[in-house]
């Protein structure tokens, strides 16, 4: 029986043959296909993610920019829920309804055996390395830690460093992670992504032009120029413009540029739905732009935003640990060639409870404004990364 189409939404909001276009132009490409039009293909059981995922990434980001205002936002929301999952899923009973809920997951629609089977699926399938795109996401567990343990802290950190780094192939650079005094384990999630233009832009028409940071501050940044078909739509109700860039491999980006004064309502109205519907809109055009290139990093801390519950974190012999430490850094590159991208969820569990912390522009302009970033892998309808770029130098 065919899967609910509800499931296969989001892998077909990605599909990479379309291309972008203007919304309510009457001169719109008429052999531009149906978003509904695309080949039919069996539901994959990572599919039951898809819609809970990127409603937890949209719910992640909100609260990142609410505790970051102005600043550059980054993050790899599979990482991160990958991660999370892994513990969640080993917990007691008693806590791990409401955990998983956490992650926007509920188990009277989606079974845990069927959850469980959808992250398997999800990391399996999360591994390319076609020449035109190397994507990896994986994870290991490091425990034997903590006090009477007898493993040097030091050494377990290097530990850690040296695996961050090998996966990451040093994007990263210096991760980091220094361990609680009671942390009797770790687990560490990597995402890393490279992948170029099914379109690459033109080195020599890069020029160095003003980028808005806000309304009083504009820096350098180089602009890239190219005249090439992409999908691109305007969407009155949000004030923003949505460009859609495919790359040469199963993934796709799209950039969102709210215009002044909208980026508030924009962020509130991130929801699957709202992918939805632009990409019913989305229409093939021949475009002139100009786009910054950018290179940007952000860490953040994520513990005091998931429940204080026990987990038994799926470390063997490590029953009735708490999380106490989620760290998670990300960096991207966007130039001429295409993204390159990475990300290191760490997440730290010990004994002890949770610890209290201090907490638009027409097609042939400039995209020259502070803007979003979704980067999706096609088959899967993963969001790999999602962030906010206030400032394209970092």
């Amino acid at each position: 029986m065919q899967a609910p189409r509800w499931w296969l939404l989001v892998p077909a909001l990605v599909a990479v043959d379309h291309c972008l276009a203007l919304v309510g132009q009457e001169d719109s490409d008429p052999i531009d296909a149906n978003p509904w039009d695309v080949p039919w293909r069996p539901a994959l059981p990572c599919h039951k993610l898809s819609v809970s995922n990127i409603d937890f990434a949209f719910n992640l980001y909100r609260q990142l920019a609410l505790n970051s205002p102005g600043e550059n936002i980054l993050f790899s929301p599979v990482s991160v829920s990958s991660a999370l999952a892994t513990l969640f899923l080993g917990a007691p009973a008693a806590s791990r309804a409401q955990l998983l809920e956490g992650l926007g997951l509920n188990l009277t629609v989606v079974p845990e055996a069927a959850i469980q089977e959808a992250f398997q699926d999800l990391l399996l399938r999360l591994s390319v390395r076609d020449p035109p795109l190397l994507l990896t996401v994986g994870q290991r567990s490091f425990h034997g830690l903590g006090p009477g343990a007898g493993q040097d802290p030091g050494e377990a950190e290097k530990c850690i460093q040296e695996y961050v780094e090998k996966q990451t192939q040093g994007k990263l650079g210096a991760w980091m992670e220094e361990l609680g005094n009671e942390t009797t384990a770790v687990l560490v999630n990597h995402a890393l992504l490279r992948a170029g233009w099914a379109r690459p832009f033109d080195p020599q028409a890069t020029r160095p032009k003003d980028f808005f940071v806000d309304e009083h501050r504009t820096v350098l940044v180089p602009m890239m120029r190219q005249k090439a078909r992409h999908r691109f739509l305007h969407d009155p109700e949000l004030q923003c413009t949505v460009l859609q860039m495919d790359h040469a491999g199963d993934a796709t980006t799209f950039f969102v540029f709210p215009r002044r004064g909208a980026l508030g309502p924009l962020e509130d109205a991130l929801l699957p739905e709202t992918l939805i519907k632009w990409d019913s809109l989305l229409r093939t055009r021949e475009l002139d732009f100009h786009f910054p290139k950018f290179s940007i990093s952000s860490t953040s801390r994520l513990e005091l935003l998931f429940p204080q519950q026990t987990v038994g974190g799926g470390l063997p012999g490590q029953p009735g640990l708490n999380i106490s430490r989620v760290t998670h850094k990300a960096v991207m590159a966007v130039d001429e060639e295409g993204a390159e991208a990475a990300a290191a969820t760490s997440i730290q569990l010990t004994p002890g409870p949770h610890p209290d912390l201090d907490p638009t522009p027409s097609p042939d302009s400039e995209f020259s404004r502070p803007f979003l970033v979704l980067t999706f892998h096609t088959e899967t309808g993963s969001l790999l990364f999602l962030g906010k770029i206030v400032n394209p130098l970092g």
